[in-house]
């Protein structure tokens, strides 16, 4: 959905990790709000008291003399004479937030004579509160840390001397593809409740690139006994940390 300032709040856009907690409850309140004004209209149309009254499956408000539908409170509202449109509005503000974790995981193979280095095995265990869709938490998993693993391991933007850029397309760049996944590739939901974001989620976005290039500069350290400490990982730089060029 576009923003539009002449029909929304401004509000300055989704980023580090903030959708989840902050868009979330603030739909999860807009939702109550919503609620609050349903259970309104509809025990004004039943002719009794709000306490009286709930929401009942499928889609009406019930109360001791009857029920009425979601969809005839809401055509009462748009008549001449009616409340009008039914719209919940909520907003969201707090010092706290609801921080992601994760465990990664690498197991490597050095050619010390070539520098060649291998991704045999890659395990993303993060923590990302209660998952709110967990298939797409998954997908987001495996394409942030295959998106990492191509940092650390392939991508790389190299400039001619009048400084443009020589790798500018897919074929030239080195993102990863589907032949470079790990032998052994997993990502795993860690779920917790979290106190902040709305019923217990939380974000899953950078936390799913954070952690691909430690866990392979660590790996490549525990094999060989160097650390490399820039991106990305090359033959070149493995040979002359162990000082063979």
């Amino acid at each position: 959905i576009s923003g539009d300032t002449d029909h929304a709040l401004f509000d300055k856009g989704a980023y580090a990790s903030s959708g989840t907690c902050f868009s979330g409850n603030a739909a999860r309140l807009a939702a109550e709000n919503l609620r609050e004004k349903i259970l309104f209209h509809g025990a004004q149309m039943l002719g009794e008291a709000v306490a009286d009254v709930q929401l009942a499956t499928p889609g009406v408000v019930r109360g001791k003399k009857g029920e009425v539908s979601f969809g005839d409170i809401a055509h009462k509202g748009e008549t001449g004479t009616g409340f009008g449109s039914l719209v919940g509005t909520g907003s969201y503000i707090t010092p706290d937030f609801a921080f992601p974790y994760g465990a990664n995981f690498a197991e490597v193979a050095v050619n010390t004579r070539t520098g060649e280095i291998r991704l045999d095995k890659f395990y993303a265990l993060l923590d990302c509160g209660t998952p709110v869709n967990p298939e797409l938490a998954l997908g987001q998993i495996y394409g942030a840390t295959l998106r990492a693993i191509g940092h650390s391991m392939s991508e790389e933007i190299i400039y001619d001397a009048e400084g443009h850029p020589l790798t500018r397309d897919l074929r030239s760049y080195g993102a990863p593809k589907i032949g470079d996944i790990p032998r052994d590739f997993r990502a795993v939901l860690v779920p917790s409740d979290d106190k902040v974001g709305p019923f217990g989620a939380k974000s899953i976005s950078e936390i799913g690139v954070n952690g691909a290039a430690p866990a392979i500069a660590t790996a490549i350290h525990d094999a060989c006994g160097i650390w490399l400490r820039e991106w990305h990982f090359t033959p070149e730089k493995i040979l002359t940390a162990l000082e063979k060029i």
